[in-house]
């Protein structure tokens, strides 16, 4: 079921990538937004400018209690967390303690100024890796995350589960992102990002060599596959999810698979120049084909994806002005 109310919505994270674009629909769509947000990361002058920004960090309470204490919400998009799964295993306690430890300090403040719904940014890293070229993953398929990144959004989803459960808030939407891609026309660059489409991009910059790591996997053509969303459907999906009244577990993804070599062809046919590519063995705990099935979300939710991958890959190369 779906309503149009507006809303006073705290973002955590707005500066972000995926929520500096929400931020933006969110105003488009007649909301009153605060950005909550560190700025460690995020990048201040990508925050439309009808949205407050209240600078503080996420695991300081007292930073979280100021925000919540200085405006009525109606409810929480939970962006803020580190994102890296590489950083994650070197730094396991900075993971815990920014995506576990921070959601904790938003539930603790909702429940204390009664907010009452939260959608949360989390990710199809929670589930077991399972190497079948058909397989795709449900909301019900087994969680057991082979990463730091993933416990940490795993265990992050059980506590406002637990919270929902015991009656402290009364509505939860948990978004399992697969791969986020694109740009939703703010042109926001980050040049950190180890993303597979930013790091196409700039080796098409830079002049320099992308390199694809395995090329044996039992896909078509040997190289890895992976479930590919545009942001601006993924942003869509979560004002689906701020206006639904049903609380639960959706996997945002298109349902369809691209290899790596794929993406590589289509962005030499969008930006209209080769790309070096040299082949590097297999990385620890990567496997061949990660696909979402993401029908719960567009029964639920009223949401399916409508971009292709040509549109990601347009939106990226214009970031990067190539």
């Amino acid at each position: 079921m779906q309503t149009s109310t507006k809303k006073r919505i705290l973002v955590t994270g707005g500066a972000g990538y995926i929520g500096s674009a929400t931020v933006e629909a969110l105003v488009q769509a007649g909301h009153q937004v605060v950005v909550f947000d560190n700025l460690a990361t995020g990048q201040k002058d990508k925050i439309h400018s009808e949205a407050t920004l209240v600078e503080g960090d996420i695991t300081t309470i007292s930073d979280v209690e100021t925000v919540f204490s200085s405006y009525q919400f109606d409810a929480v998009i939970h962006f803020a967390a580190k994102k890296s799964v590489a950083e994650g295993q070197r730094e396991p306690a900075t993971y815990f303690k920014n995506n576990v430890l921070g959601t904790l300090n938003v539930l603790t403040c909702m429940e204390k100024y009664q907010v009452p719904q939260i959608v949360f940014s989390s990710t199809a890293a929670v589930y077991k890796a399972i190497d079948a070229p058909e397989f795709s993953f449900t909301e019900e398929s087994e969680v057991s995350p082979s990463s730091v990144y993933g416990q940490s959004k795993l265990m992050s989803e059980t506590l406002i589960k637990e919270f929902y459960n015991t009656k402290k808030i009364s509505q939860y939407s948990l978004l399992r992102y697969f791969n986020v891609a694109g740009d939703s026309g703010l042109q926001y660059r980050e040049d950190t990002a180890q993303n597979v489409f930013p790091l196409i991009a700039r080796a098409i910059e830079q002049k320099q060599t992308f390199n694809i790591y395995g090329d044996d996997y039992d896909t078509k053509d040997g190289t890895g596959i992976r479930d590919y969303i545009h942001l601006a459907d993924l942003v869509d999906a979560h004002l689906k999810a701020l206006n639904s009244s049903v609380s639960g577990v959706f996997n945002l993804g298109t349902n369809t698979g691209y290899s790596v070599q794929d993406l590589v062809q289509t962005f030499q046919t969008v930006a209209g120049q080769d790309i070096t590519v040299e082949i590097q063995p297999r990385r620890p705990g990567d496997i061949g084909t990660v696909v979402a099935d993401a029908t719960k979300a567009k029964a639920d939710l009223d949401w399916k994806p409508t971009r292709d991958l040509t549109a990601m890959v347009e939106s990226t190369v214009s970031v990067y002005g190539l």
